[in-house]
């Protein structure tokens, strides 16, 4: 029986990006974040981890992602360890290239992006520090920590404290993570509740913040809430990115069976919202033209 809800086994596959230059997006990509080079050609760069595919770079943009374009905010590479985030800050501190670091105390969290605008996330998940989530009157969102304090979830992250963490050796590894993987994407929106309407009532994913006073909406599954991110916090300064521009080409969803395949083909159906079957995989965009595909895990 259709329910209408993805299940825990859903997962996001590769982020594929629209570049200006491929070789000095690797500079960042490769030779900074530490991922792998799988295949490269003069049209498509496939990079990973661990013999998994993250990220698919595309050529043929003219202009960097203008920024507070609606549009790719970051795509988040999560790692499975302190330790593991501590290589990446070391890699940004010795790499010269701006980068900013937060503790959202469920997550700890650094930020940079590439030559063309599209903005990378590698965050660490830390939910034993978070208690709950309590929500004001006026829909304002605090975290509550697990020894009772209030956090705004937006705290700059102590980077000196998690270089700590590599001890004295003054060894850093040049590789990200083998188990590193595409944890979330976070994007910017214009009508955020719209979209919302599109991956909870149509795709089926579950809602989890949903604050246009804290300005972002996201949703994801039981097991993983925070998978799929709109934010409104560029208010009336969010522009159309031009045509020709970076950003996302869009995104991949990997869901356990042909059976939710199958419903989710329906419930598009059902929203008529236009989609394309092409063999196992199923694309579609949302409301606000963010482009992404469906298909069955190891399909």
């Amino acid at each position: 029986m259709d329910d209408g809800l993805l299940s825990q086994a859903t997962r996001l596959g590769p982020v594929h990006l629209r570049v200006t230059d491929i070789p000095a997006a690797l500079t960042v990509w490769l030779g900074t974040l530490g991922l792998t080079l799988f295949n490269e050609d003069d049209a498509v760069a496939e990079l990973g981890a661990g013999g998994r595919t993250l990220i698919m770079l595309h050529a043929g943009a003219e202009v960097p992602l203008p920024q507070k374009s609606r549009d790719l905010f970051h795509v988040a590479i999560h790692v499975t360890t302190r330790r593991d985030l501590a290589h990446t800050a070391a890699r940004l501190k010795a790499s010269g290239l701006r980068y900013s670091a937060q503790d959202h105390l469920i997550s700890e969290s650094l930020y940079v992006s590439d030559p063309s605008g599209n903005g990378i996330e590698i965050c660490f998940d830390t939910p034993e520090r978070f208690l709950r989530r309590q929500v004001s009157p006026d829909g304002r969102v605090a975290l509550i920590a697990a020894d009772g304090s209030a956090h705004s979830g937006l705290e700059p992250l102590d980077v000196l404290g998690l270089l700590r963490d590599l001890g004295n050796s003054g060894h850093v590894e040049p590789k990200m993570a083998q188990d590193a993987f595409i944890g979330h994407i976070h994007l910017r929106a214009r009508v955020p509740e719209t979209l919302m309407e599109f991956y909870l009532g149509v795709l089926g994913f579950q809602p989890h913040i949903q604050s246009r006073s804290f300005g972002m909406f996201d949703c994801g599954t039981r097991r993983r809430a925070h998978m799929i991110a709109f934010n409104i916090w560029a208010r009336d300064e969010l522009r159309e990115p031009p045509p020709n521009a970076a950003g996302l080409d869009h995104f991949t969803v990997e869901l356990g069976s042909t059976h939710e395949l199958a419903a989710v083909e329906r419930r598009l159906e059902a929203a008529n919202v236009p989609a394309k079957k092409d063999g196992g995989m199923v694309s579609t965009a949302d409301p606000e033209g963010n482009r992404l595909r469906l298909l069955v895990q190891g399909g």
